[in-house]
């Protein structure tokens, strides 16, 4: 199938203005493979170059072009006039801006590396990884990226358009983009496009040209070479407002209902007479997908909450849904605010006793929620076996962090949640059961150990103690994993009867369930550590 003459004419190549990644720099060779016999070769090279230019300079930088502001590598120059840095971008004498990437050329090492100007970094509160660079108060949204060809050099590099938007505000500022772009192919047949002459287009800032003509070295005689060229100068503007470097005031507040007929206030108006604020219990595992998200427990019922480390005092009620105190959602970042918004609901169940307790009376609960008992339960649990038989239970594994963040109650509010928090428990106790060591301590035959890791342990109790005692403890474990099963077998009878065994009454809300669920985790894994701590043989 023949190339379409349009290929070569681009105008197909979008404004850089409605792109959600603006290039700041951007040099790509590509070679293209259409697998059609009859194109030799087909290649697309883009290349870019920006600058932030104030309002002020907008005419005189209007008048450069692709010879002013190209790919060259930044350097310093020292003038009869002054010293010249590399970071400013200038017309002769005139200092019109910034380049907001600056290409540092090593000639001895024949290498460019590409530098994020330290100003953007300081003032959007960037952090680099890698390469990327992530805004750490704003959920670690990745702000700006680099990207390589395959030698590792640098290729690309584009920030996200609403925090490129918000800088040029606060600095009043426009980004000046140049560019140039060529499309080259080698074809077997003429594909009769134009004569054998270089045609040129100019069309407001783009300048097109286009040629067909006979193949030259290095590609075989008797064959066509089509080439197609843009050069284009255009702007990308400023944000109307600047939130995050100039502190302007966001106007696109979100709203939250205060009152159980549906009034929605707007976040602003939170700090206004004490009131508490009611959402569904996914909020949770929409804030803790950020990677500084926090949820932290004080009580059973209370604890610590945000998309951020630093979080807000919430409380569970006797619903299941999360409240907190209006004036503390008041008080979080405006992006922040629209999550919180997203799981809104209107008030129901009255505020969470334990949260009244310590807000407005200053009487702390003492009760204690089974989620941060977790880790140390299987901590000591496998501390007592290796004291009693000189092995460790449990295996190491990297993924026992990331499971102990999502093993919460308000995974069971998620749809299937009940049997997905089961699952990660499975995956936190069960599967990292060393099943050959608890056999051993368990007298289990050689011939008898395809056993699971919960049978093993519960022979493991029955010999310590006995048959009907270990039945009895082993019972929410078992149960946990019929829970853990009903995820992968849709219509079984397991979910009841993990129900059932765990001790979990599906009429209570779902973040009730999955309470009840940890907490019998938690008893029978220091039921178990008693048993295992008793003065008893040792194996040596």
């Amino acid at each position: 199938m023949p190339i379409k003459q349009s290929f070569f004419e681009l105008n197909d190549v979008r404004p850089l203005q409605s792109r959600p990644w603006i290039p700041l720099r951007q040099i790509a060779d590509e070679r293209l493979d259409l697998g059609d016999p009859d194109v030799l070769r087909l290649e697309q090279y883009t290349a870019i170059a920006t600058a932030a230019v104030h309002k002020a300079k907008r005419s005189e930088a209007e008048k450069l072009g692709w010879s002013d502001l190209d790919v060259n590598s930044h350097r310093p120059a020292v003038e009869d006039w002054g010293y010249a840095p590399s970071d400013v971008f200038r017309s002769w004498k005139k200092e019109l801006g910034i380049n907001l990437v600056i290409d540092q050329l090593l000639e001895h090492e024949r290498r460019n590396i590409w530098h994020l100007h330290p100003d953007l970094i300081v003032a959007l509160r960037l952090l680099h990884e890698s390469d990327s660079w992530f805004r750490p108060e704003e959920g670690w949204a990745e702000v700006a990226r680099l990207k390589r060809n395959d030698k590792g050099e640098p290729m690309l590099f584009e920030i996200r358009a609403e925090f490129l938007g918000d800088y040029l505000a606060a600095r009043g500022m426009a980004l000046y983009c140049s560019s140039y772009r060529e499309r080259i192919a080698v074809t077997v047949a003429d594909p009769a496009y134009s004569p054998d002459e270089i045609e040129t287009a100019e069309e407001g800032r783009d300048r097109r040209e286009m040629i067909t003509t006979d193949a030259d070295y290095p590609d075989p005689p008797g064959h066509f070479w089509t080439r197609g060229c843009l050069w284009r100068t255009e702007w990308v503007e400023p944000a109307t407002l600047s939130t995050r470097v100039g502190r302007d005031r966001d106007p696109h507040t979100a709203t939250f209902a205060l009152k159980s007929d549906g009034t929605r206030v707007n976040a602003d108006q939170l700090a206004g007479p004490i009131a508490w604020l009611h959402f569904e219990p996914t909020l949770v595992s929409t804030l803790l997908r950020h990677r500084s998200g926090k949820l932290h427990w004080f009580s059973q019922e209370t604890g610590a909450l945000g998309a951020t480390s630093h979080g807000v005092h919430f409380g569970v009620n006797d619903l299941g849904l999360i409240t907190v105190l209006a004036k503390d959602v008041g008080d979080l970042d405006p992006w922040e605010q629209r999550l919180w918004s997203a799981h809104n609901v209107t008030p129901e169940g009255g505020v969470s006793a334990e949260l009244f307790a310590a807000q407005m009376e200053v009487n702390p609960a003492a009760t204690v929620a089974p989620e941060p008992k977790l880790k140390a339960a299987l901590e000591t649990l496998d501390d007592a076996f290796h004291a009693r038989f000189n092995a460790r239970l449990l295996r190491d594994h990297g993924s026992v962090p990331d499971l102990l963040r999502r093993t919460h109650r308000f995974r069971a509010a998620d749809p299937d949640g009940l049997p997905l928090l089961a699952k990660d428990v499975t995956r936190l106790l069960m599967e990292r059961v060393d099943v050959d060591a608890v056999a051993d301590a368990a007298g289990v035959a050689k011939g008898e150990r395809k056993i699971a890791s919960l049978k093993a342990i519960e022979k493991l109790v029955a010999k310590l103690r006995d048959e009907t005692a270990a039945r009895t403890m082993m019972a929410p474990l078992f149960g946990i994993y019929d829970l853990r099963l009903a995820d992968a077998h849709l219509g079984s009878s397991l979910a009841d009867s993990g129900r059932a065994r765990v001790g979990v009454d599906d009429t209570m809300p779902a973040a009730m369930q999955g309470r009840a669920l940890l907490a019998a985790l938690v008893g029978t894994i220091a039921e178990i550590t008693a048993v295992l701590a008793e003065k008893g043989p040792s194996k040596a």
